[in-house]
């Protein structure tokens, strides 16, 4: 091929690719314009809806011409407006909450909701888990346990946030169960929504407790621990003392620590032993400091001087931030 052939082709080439380049700007521009434009119709027509909005969780959910002319909006008003109704769920109570679930059940949003979590889209299916998780109601919990199973990860996570806001105790077996699947559902946010069940959940995972598999009886312990419910110390000192999971003893020692229970005392004393494997020492140790009971100062007042590096280490911390007599053991 002659030097002038191999010219023209790379001048085609180039003009090609500078062609490609203003294609790609002009869409580029394009795109954030019309994103620009479409941001500016949703929130004019969000302003047209709000004063009826905020006259509805003000006190006037009652008033038949504020629910009317929020329940007649057009289709395409009440796409713009449903999300800034669903985010006042999170702010308001009693009345106003009532008010605002019941626009929203009116328009028909529940229901599109629960048949939007099985839909093949991820991002209607999260959103539906969202708007199921802010109005609860019958059959909402069941549809969120299921969406834990889910594929696509993020669904997965919204469906946790959901069953936490629900702080339905029902929901507590299936968040610990949902740690050890494959993919596992993400511990931070399991124990936060553990933590927003509260107390309720306490029987479900001590039921939980007697599981064969290692793992889940860690997560549980863990959770009980977060919870804080001082009913479940009696349990959490067995799995401590007799548990053949070394994992699970430590979980134990550490959620009875913050748990603070008298009772654990001596349970927590003899895991410092050493005969016992050092991380569960260590463990034992910080909880005890934690415990801050009296009867534990002579105790970590010896652990100072372990062997151990950690242990006499977390033994002095324990007592350099409890009470005086601790101090002045140290």
């Amino acid at each position: 091929m002659s030097p002038s052939v191999d010219r023209e082709v790379l001048v085609v080439a180039v003009v090609c690719l500078a062609v490609a380049l203003v294609v790609l700007a002009l869409a580029v521009l394009a795109g954030r314009w019309w994103l620009r434009v479409a941001e500016a119709r949703r929130a004019r027509l969000v302003a047209s809806a709000r004063p009826w909005l905020v006259r509805l969780v003000a006190g006037d959910g009652t008033d038949p011409v504020v629910v009317e002319r929020l329940v007649n909006v057009d289709a395409r008003t009440w796409r713009a407006v449903e999300p800034v109704a669903v985010a006042m769920l999170g702010k308001v109570r009693g009345e106003a909450r009532t008010a605002v679930i019941g626009l929203l059940e009116r328009r028909g949003s529940v229901e599109r909701a629960m048949r939007g979590a099985h839909r093949r889209s991820a991002v209607v299916r999260a959103r539906s888990a969202h708007l199921l998780g802010a109005v609860g109601g019958p059959g909402a919990t069941a549809q969120l346990m299921r969406l834990l199973d889910d594929r696509d990860p993020e669904v997965r996570a919204v469906a946790v946030r959901a069953l936490g806001r629900l702080a339905d105790p029902t929901a507590a077996v299936a968040l610990v169960h949902g740690l050890h699947r494959t993919p596992p559902l993400p511990q931070h946010l399991v124990m936060s929504a553990l933590r927003q069940i509260g107390p309720e959940a306490v029987p479900p995972l001590l039921d939980a407790a007697g599981q064969a598999d290692d793992l889940v009886r860690a997560q549980v312990a863990e959770a009980l621990g977060l919870i804080g419910a001082v009913a479940s110390a009696p349990v959490l000192v067995a799995m401590l003392r007799t548990d053949r999971s070394t994992e699970v003893r430590l979980r134990a020692a550490r959620a009875l620590g913050r748990i603070g229970a008298p009772l654990s005392v001596e349970g927590v004393i003899a895991a410092t032993s050493a005969r016992e494997p050092l991380p569960l020492r260590v463990t034992a140790t910080e909880a005890l400091g934690a415990l801050g009971a009296r009867c534990a100062v002579p105790v970590l007042a010896d652990l100072v001087d372990d062997p151990a590096h950690w242990v006499a280490h977390a033994a002095a911390v324990a007592l350099a931030a409890g009470r005086p007599d601790g101090v002045a053991a140290l």
